[in-house]
């Protein structure tokens, strides 16, 4: 399959919970398809790495493509719990109600995924959370898509009890062969061909207790998720380094682009930085080498694969730049390492 254009948002890695121990199980090797997308091995195990968002659409496509399995996020759904949010998940369960529970998935869903964007929708007869990926349109992030519903209904369920129903689960894309996958999951037949991806709910449902419910633990969390998402307090060079660090392999990673995640301009990016003795052309220089020293231990990458991850438009210039910044080709760096 052809890889898609990177976008720019950053999502955690819990989206891809299950997706080693699913590939392994259908005989595939998750490293391998991870190194492929973009995504660094670490996010396998690492629930809050944030990570591209696009790689990890590509690679849930990917996964599905290699397995076999058409259904292979309906899959990964079947699995996902309140806990695979975190700490939102805790805020989301002490809420008194399932509206207020959805009101508070939709006001921290940019912490889960900043390409998917969740909205409630209500009428005198029922209430819709709609959910919008950003990037592709519907065919080429149909297993995103398929996840991010399949995610939500776990979580709603995990809120109102197993009895519970939906009212209609609706995707924009087109039906799969085999529906008995999505009657599993849903408990319902799902609508296909929809103007929107997400689920529909009866008024009665938004205005349903949750059973248990703590508002003052939920306050007291909500005062620390709040807290994590202005995030710790770091250097300029810390803060770019581990930017580079991640958008290194969606092979666009300049100051723009980082300052965009920052909330600043290139400008500001560069007078950071140079406030703290570097600039971004070295600081990137410095994460790429020790990247590609990392990365050329392994004697079974290729050097063309090393590239890619760097970013470099293929090994030719990816060898120019290492023979420039340290002093030798690539393959003689290797070579001392055996």
């Amino acid at each position: 399959m052809t890889k898609r254009a990177p976008g720019f948002q950053l999502c955690r890695a819990a989206a891809l919970t299950g997706v080693a121990e699913l590939l392994r199980a259908r005989g595939q090797d998750p490293l391998r398809l991870a190194a492929e997308a973009g995504v660094p091995a670490a996010a396998l195990t690492d629930p809050d790495l944030k990570i591209p968002a696009s790689a990890v659409a590509w690679m849930l496509e990917a996964a599905a493509e290699c397995s076999a399995l058409p259904d292979f996020a309906i899959r990964l759904a079947e699995t996902r719990r309140l806990s695979n949010m975190g700490a939102v998940g805790l805020i989301a369960r002490e809420q008194p109600s399932l509206r207020k529970s959805l009101e508070v998935m939709v006001q921290y869903q940019w912490l889960q995924n900043e390409a998917l964007h969740a909205h409630i929708e209500e009428t005198a007869e029922i209430g819709v959370v709609r959910l919008d990926l950003l990037g592709a349109g519907p065919h080429s992030m149909r297993q995103a898509s398929e996840l991010a519903v399949g995610a939500l209904y776990r979580n709603v369920r995990a809120l109102m009890g197993e009895r519970w129903r939906p009212e209609a689960v609706c995707f924009a894309h087109a039906a799969p062969q085999d529906l008995a996958p999505y009657h599993r999951l849903f408990k319902v037949s799902p609508l296909f061909d929809q103007e929107f991806d997400g689920i529909v709910f009866t008024r009665r449902d938004f205005d349903a207790p949750i059973a248990g419910a703590d508002p003052a633990m939920a306050k007291e969390v909500a005062r620390y998720v709040d807290q994590l998402a202005q995030g710790p307090a770091q250097s300029a060079r810390e803060a770019v380094g581990e930017l580079i660090i991640l958008l290194l392999p969606t092979g666009v990673c300049n100051a723009d682009r980082v300052g965009r995640h920052l909330g600043v301009d290139r400008r500001t990016v560069h007078r950071r930085l140079v406030a703290e003795g570097t600039s971004f052309s070295e600081l990137m220089d410095e994460k790429r080498i020790e990247l590609a020293r990392a990365l050329m231990a392994n004697p079974q990458r290729s050097l063309a694969a090393v590239a890619e991850h760097l970013g470099f438009s293929g090994a030719s210039a990816f060898s120019h730049w290492f023979q420039r910044t340290q002093g030798c080709t690539p393959l003689a760096f290797r070579r001392t390492l055996s």
